[in-house]
Parts: C-alpha cells; sequence; structure tokens
C-alpha cells in the first residue's frame, strides 16, 4: 500500500490553516501546520514533505523568503512549493514566483475541490521528475 502524502502548509491565518488543512486531511494527505515561516522552514527540514503551501504574506518573513532559503537547501530544495495567497498576481509577481520556483500558485478563493486537483498535479508533477532523474542515474550507471 502507499504511503499516505504529507503536506506542510506555512500560514499564519488559523482560518485558512483549518479550511484547507481539513480538505486536505479529507483527500487522503496527512497535513502538517506552521504558523510563522521560519517555523515552517523547520519542520520542511525535519519533516520532508511531500509538498509545501505557502502563504506570501506574512509576519515576521514573506513567503517569498521562505521559498528562497527552501530552494537554496540541498535537503529541502527537491520539494515543490505552492503559493497560497490572497493577491491577485501581476507580471512581476508571476517573475519573482518563477525566480523561487514555486510550481503554482492558488488564490485563497479556489473553490476547495479545484485546490485538491491543483495540490495533486502539483505532487504528480514532483514524482515524475523524481522518476525521470533516477532512471537518468540508472542509464548513467550511478
Amino acid at each position: 500500500m502507499a504511503s499516505r502524502k504529507h503536506i506542510l502548509i506555512i500560514d499564519d491565518d488559523p482560518f485558512i490553516r483549518r479550511l484547507f488543512g481539513a480538505k486536505l486531511a479529507s483527500a487522503g494527505f496527512e497535513v502538517l501546520y506552521a504558523a510563522k515561516g521560519h517555523v515552517g522552514r523547520e519542520m520542511a527540514r525535519r519533516f520532508m514533505p511531500d509538498l509545501v503551501i505557502l502563504d506570501i504574506n506574512m509576519p515576521e518573513t514573506d513567503g517569498y523568503e521562505i521559498a528562497r532559503l527552501l530552494r537554496h537547501e540541498r535537503k529541502t530544495k527537491d520539494i515543490p512549493v505552492v503559493f497560497l495567497t490572497s493577491e491577485d498576481f501581476s507580471a512581476e509577481a508571476e517573475k519573482a514566483v518563477k525566480e523561487v520556483y514555486v510550481v503554482d500558485y492558488i488564490h485563497k478563493g479556489i473553490d476547495l475541490d479545484e485546490f485538491i486537483k491543483r495540490i495533486k498535479k502539483a505532487i504528480s508533477a514532483k514524482n515524475i521528475d523524481s522518476e525521470r532523474h533516477q532512471e537518468k542515474k540508472v542509464s548513467d550507471g550511478k
């Protein structure tokens, strides 16, 4: 039996954590929570979730900085990050998202069933990339 996927939600709003966390749990995911960016970063290092859902606007450290730190650390660099935000993205914001390698950004007003579809897509894309990487290592004789 396949193990359940773990998702870490980093958001300072307890309502958002509960709302999206409950939907993820009902879809079969194990959900971890952090209310602050640096706490979430430590949890990502410790628990190595399959995906991080990250709020952009948080006190102390914003989502862009946490995404950048996760991406530049060897241990967490391959964990996909999805922004969950109430912002509407400008062209500059979309460019900034690509620069920190965020795989998707989801508006907090999204239909919850659509939210689950997008999260599953982000996780399956990670699994496909991991399989390709493993195949390349085998074909390279490593």
